[in-house]
């Protein structure tokens, strides 16, 4: 008589395996703590499944060839007022009917709204979200593995969706394009994608050197946005990661935006090299430290923040563009940006970067945008540069230079503010007052890459 043997397994911690096979009738489970590397090859007859939190994602990484379905419980946000999360499939060949049916059958886990489910697509060149609804959602096929999707779970329950598929073990692309030049009258340069593994992915050079998303793919990124933009599900829009961010690795099925810099299709990789088990939360959570040598300057509306803009410094890095150091804003219509202080063409950045030298050497022209009649207030968020350091807010219509050190800008402008050539952040070591004659202008002359004609503005003595 032979003895049948029901094994269960629960891992919360580090293991590493030549080969690892699951056998039917077999439970693995790997906790939102634990990892799971294979040298070799995996195969799954059994039940193996991966979970996670909010801020904790396990993972597994497979180097050789993968068989068999797996299950992740992944930590989706829940519905709400612009609280949705981005989110793609950690697993191959997921179906998502499928998915749509195991989160809404039983104890319901993924938001609905009468016949529409809270997974969605972007597309760049209408800039439209479309979601699946009961009479699509039957010939939408499998999730698209490295692209990025809008979803949801319910208020109140767990955040936990499960995904069914198998593990990716070799590189993965997906494509992506700029319909922002392509098809100027609707289009974006904006693509949603995701990592593509049930691991973790090194994103910036800070997290590794040379295998890591943002350098691999350098060729293929916007040079003005070489950056990961990612949702804060708060409505307040993106925060932006690159190489001037501390180290960024994106949980499993993380989506997130990236600018294309080609107007035909064009392909990113995630590579097996990427891949790692340490990690942190996802990128609503938002642990990821910044470098001390930083300035940040926020604008509110009374005590509601607007939007906010970051200059870094570090030595090497120049007055112009640096590619996956510098990065222009998601809107290009923000309330608060700033503009390159060389080769400056047009781009509002959301991040400027440059050398050590410039910590208290820098005239930056700042670009605000605001409607006539509304009250607002610039003020130093974080101060991590040199503590010598004064920062002043010149507004040279008014004739006013505040430093942002000792009290808020305040302004209640009585015309609309757009562009640069009024406002610019002084960075140095004098000391101004309103009664000295310190004036800057800003001329400037620049083709957009995808314009046929030149730009001419600011204010010219």
């Amino acid at each position: 008589m032979k003895k049948l043997i029901l094994l269960t397994a629960l891992v919360s911690f580090t293991l590493q395996a030549q080969n690892l096979t699951v056998s039917s009738g077999t439970s693995f489970t790997v906790d939102k703590t634990g990892s799971v590397t294979i040298t070799g090859n995996f195969s799954n007859s059994g039940t193996f499944t991966l979970n996670s939190d909010a801020d904790e994602f396990s993972s597994i990484i497979v180097s050789g060839s993968s068989t068999g379905n797996i299950d992740y419980n992944r930590y989706v946000n829940a519905v709400g007022t612009d609280e949705w999360d981005l989110i793609g499939s950690p697993l191959d060949a997921v179906s998502i009917s499928t998915f749509v049916t195991n989160n809404t059958n039983g104890t319901a886990t993924l938001a609905t709204n009468g016949s529409a489910y809270a997974v969605g697509v972007y597309d760049n060149a209408t800039d439209t979200w479309t979601n699946y609804t009961t009479s699509t959602v039957g010939a939408a096929g499998n999730f698209d593995i490295g692209k990025g999707y809008q979803m949801a779970s319910v208020d109140g329950g767990t955040g936990i969706l499960k995904f069914t598929g198998t593990v990716a073990s070799t590189t993965q692309t997906q494509a992506i394009i700029n319909n922002d030049a392509a098809n100027s009258n609707a289009g974006r340069r904006w693509n949603l994608i995701a990592n593509p593994f049930p691991s973790y992915v090194q994103a910036n050079s800070n997290a590794d050197g040379s295998n890591n998303f943002l350098t691999v793919n350098a060729d293929k990124l916007d040079d003005s946005f070489e950056a990961v933009y990612g949702y804060d599900a708060d409505g307040t829009g993106y925060t932006i990661y690159n190489n001037s961010s501390g180290a960024l690795r994106l949980a499993p099925g993380q989506a997130f935006m990236v600018a294309s810099d080609d107007t035909s299709s064009d392909n990113v990789s995630f590579t097996t090299a990427m891949r790692t088990a340490v990690g942190g939360d996802d990128l609503i959570v938002g642990d990821v430290l910044e470098d001390s040598f930083e300035l940040i300057l926020k604008l509110y509306e009374g005590d509601t923040e607007i939007d906010y803009t970051r200059f870094y410094f570090e030595d090497g890095l120049t007055l112009g563009l640096d590619p996956g150091y510098d990065a222009g804003h998601f809107n290009e219509e923000a309330s608060l940006m700033s503009r390159l202080l060389e080769e400056d063409e047009g781009v509002g950045f959301a991040i400027n970067a440059m050398g050590l030298e410039n910590v208290s050497d820098a005239v930056i022209p700042l670009v605000i945008n605001r409607e006539a009649g509304t009250d607002f207030r610039i003020g130093i968020d974080t101060f991590g540069i040199y503590a010598g350091t004064n920062v002043y807010l010149e507004d040279n219509v008014q004739g006013t230079m505040t430093l942002l050190n000792e009290g808020d800008f305040e302004l209640n402008p009585e015309s609309t503010l757009s562009e640069a050539g009024r406002f610019f952040i002084h960075l140095t070591e004098d000391t101004f007052s309103n009664e000295d004659e310190v004036e800057t202008n800003l001329l400037n002359v620049f083709k957009a890459d995808y314009n046929n004609f030149i730009t001419i503005e600011g204010l010219a003595i």
